[in-house]
C-alpha cells in the first residue's frame, strides 16, 4: 500500500510540473510580491536603503549602491504599492536615500551619481544616458503613485537637466554620453539613447504630470520621429544599433556586428504604444502602429528560437548580416521585452504569448533561491550570475507584470 501511495504522489507531482500554468491577475500579483521579496536581505534598516550587489543565492556581497539598481527597486516597490499599499513606505525611504546621497549638481545642472561606495560620493568624469535616464525611473513611478508636488518639482528639475546635457540641438535626439562639463561626446548616439529615456521614465512622467504634458510631448515626438525613420533596417529585419551624429545608421562590419531580438521587441513595443497617443497626428500614429506590427511579425518569424520553437525561448545575440547566432544563452530581460510587445498586440499572438510565458516562468524564476535568473545556457541550465548588480534588480520583470496586469 505504501508503494502504491508513493507512486500516486509522484504521479500527481509529475502532472503538476508538466501541466500549463494558468496566468491570471491573481497569479501576476502574487508573483510581484515574490520578486520583490528576494531583495529583503539586501535592505539596511539603519541606512534605510538597499545594497545593490546580490549573488545568485540572495546574499549581499558588497556595500555598493548603484543608481540604476536602486531606482529600479523604487520603481518596483512604488508600482506594487497599488496592490500592496504597505510597500509605499519602503519606496519612500529608499527614494529619500537616493535624493539625499546620489544626486549632484554642476554649474546649476543636476545629475545622478552612478554609485554610492561606502561613505563616498563619487564624481564621474562623464555621464551616460542609460544611468541618467534610469535615475529618473523609480522617482517617476513614485510620483505617479503619490502625487507628491515636492517630488514632482524635483523630477522636473532633473528632467530639464537631462535634456540640457544630452539633447542635440542641431540634429535632435540625445547623445549617449557627455563630458561632465556638459560637452557632448561625438559618436555615442545609439538605439539606447533614442529609446531608453522614453521607456525608462519620460512616457510614465507624461502620463503622471498631466499639467505639463506638452513639455514632455515635444521630446517624445522628436525621438519617435527619428526612431521611425532610422531604427528599423528593412533589408536585415533587425534594428540599427549605432548611429553617427546626424542619426545615419552605422553599418558595423559583419565580423563584429551584434544585435538582440530583445531590442527588436522593445522597439516594436514603443511604436505600438505611440500608436495610441492622441497628441500625435492620426497619420503618424497609424504609421507607428503599422511599423510596430511589422517588426513583431518579422521578428517572430526569424530563426531566433531554440530548436525553432517559441516555447523554448530565443537566443541572446545574432549577427544581423548573416542571422547567425552569436550567443546561445537566453536572457531574462529580452524575454520580458518580447512578452510586453506580444501583450500589446491583443489576441493576435495569444498562442505565442502563452508559449513564451510558459517558457519564462519555467526557466527564469528561481524556485530554489528566489529572484529572476539572468541567463540560462544552451542546455537550459541557470548561469551563476549575480541577481543584483549595477543594472539588475526587479525592473524588467515588474514592468512586464504591469503590462500583463493592464491587459488581463
Amino acid at each position: 500500500m505504501k508503494n502504491i501511495f508513493l507512486v500516486l504522489i509522484v504521479a500527481v507531482l509529475l502532472i503538476s510540473c508538466t501541466s500549463e500554468q494558468k496566468f491570471t491577475q491573481a497569479f501576476f500579483k502574487e508573483d510581484m510580491a515574490r520578486s520583490l521579496s528576494f531583495f529583503d536581505k539586501a535592505y539596511d534598516g539603519s541606512k534605510m536603503t538597499y545594497y545593490s550587489e546580490i549573488d545568485f543565492k540572495g546574499q549581499v556581497i558588497s556595500s555598493k549602491i548603484y543608481t540604476v539598481a536602486l531606482s529600479r527597486l523604487i520603481y518596483g516597490l512604488a508600482f506594487s504599492a497599488h496592490y500592496y499599499p504597505e510597500n509605499i513606505d519602503r519606496a519612500l525611504s529608499i527614494s529619500q536615500f537616493q535624493l539625499n546621497n546620489m544626486i549632484g549638481e554642476e554649474s546649476g545642472v543636476s545629475y545622478f551619481k552612478p554609485e554610492f561606495p561606502t561613505g563616498a560620493k563619487e564624481i564621474p568624469n562623464k555621464l551616460d544616458i542609460w544611468q541618467q535616464a534610469y535615475g529618473l525611473c523609480g522617482l517617476t513611478e513614485l510620483y505617479r503613485q503619490t502625487n507628491d508636488t515636492l517630488l514632482l518639482s524635483k523630477l522636473r528639475t532633473y528632467h530639464k537637466s537631462l535634456v540640457k546635457r544630452f539633447r542635440d540641438s542641431i540634429n535632435g535626439g540625445f547623445f549617449g554620453e557627455v563630458q561632465f562639463n556638459g560637452e557632448a561626446i561625438s559618436g555615442t548616439k545609439t538605439i539606447q539613447s533614442l529609446m531608453y529615456p522614453l521607456t525608462a521614465y519620460l512616457i510614465n512622467l507624461r502620463e503622471a504630470d498631466v499639467y505639463n504634458r506638452n513639455e514632455y510631448e515635444s521630446i517624445l515626438e522628436e525621438h519617435l520621429s527619428i526612431a521611425y525613420q532610422k531604427v528599423w533596417n528593412s533589408s536585415t529585419s533587425w534594428v540599427n544599433v549605432k548611429f553617427d551624429d546626424d542619426w545615419n545608421p552605422i553599418d558595423t562590419d559583419s565580423a563584429s556586428a551584434f544585435v538582440t531580438a530583445g531590442h527588436n521587441f522593445q522597439f516594436a513595443a514603443l511604436m505600438l504604444r505611440a500608436g495610441e497617443w492622441s497628441f500625435l497626428k492620426d497619420s503618424t500614429r497609424f504609421n507607428y502602429q503599422k511599423l510596430g506590427e511589422k517588426v513583431i511579425a518579422e521578428t517572430v518569424q526569424k530563426n531566433i528560437w531554440k530548436n525553432q520553437l517559441i516555447e523554448h525561448g530565443f537566443y541572446a545575440g545574432f549577427n544581423p548580416h548573416t542571422n547567425k547566432g552569436l550567443d546561445d544563452n537566453r536572457t531574462w530581460w529580452q524575454h520580458c521585452e518580447a512578452i510586453i510587445a506580444l501583450t500589446l498586440c491583443g489576441d493576435k499572438y495569444k498562442a505565442e504569448l502563452n508559449q513564451l510565458l510558459q517558457f519564462y516562468y519555467s526557466n527564469f524564476i528561481d524556485t530554489q533561491y528566489g529572484g529572476e535568473i539572468f541567463n540560462i545556457d544552451a542546455n537550459g541550465n541557470p548561469v551563476n550570475e549575480n541577481k543584483g548588480q549595477k543594472g539588475k534588480s526587479v525592473y524588467h520583470h515588474i514592468e512586464m507584470l504591469r503590462f500583463l496586469l493592464e491587459a488581463s
